[in-house]
């Protein structure tokens, strides 16, 4: 059975790869080039999704081999690469991504209904 996360981030993978120019980039530098675009969107959404800051993010990933092989890497960019990537990635591109991403991962939702009175005007 596939944890929540790791489905999470096949998804954020799949969501990413839709809205790059290059799907098919490796996730991985090769000869000293930079990660694929899909591969930082996907950091970017699971730091998101963690809560944590770029350091912590790339910390707490570094223990996760599972994660790491479904978004195909080998090794992580330093937390200062994913930031700065960040701060450089194209606003079309993120809306994009986050366009794709607002879906519901579930059809599921919970509802409180905590200090509802049916008597109220």
């Amino acid at each position: 059975m596939k944890s929540e996360f790791r489905l999470l981030t096949r998804e954020s993978v799949t969501k990413a790869k839709n809205v790059v120019e290059n799907p098919d980039e490796p996730a991985d530098p090769e000869g000293g080039g930079g990660f694929a675009e899909w591969a930082m969107l996907t950091l970017q959404a699971l730091r998101i999704e963690l809560g944590k800051s770029y350091r912590q993010t790339i910390d707490l990933l570094s223990e996760m081999p599972g994660i790491l092989e479904e978004i195909g890497l080998t090794r992580l960019p330093h937390f200062t690469v994913l930031r700065d990537w960040f701060e450089q990635i194209s606003m079309k591109t993120y809306r994009a991504f986050l366009g794709e991403s607002a879906e519901k991962r579930t059809g599921h939702a919970a509802i409180d209904s905590t200090g509802f009175d049916r008597d109220q005007p």
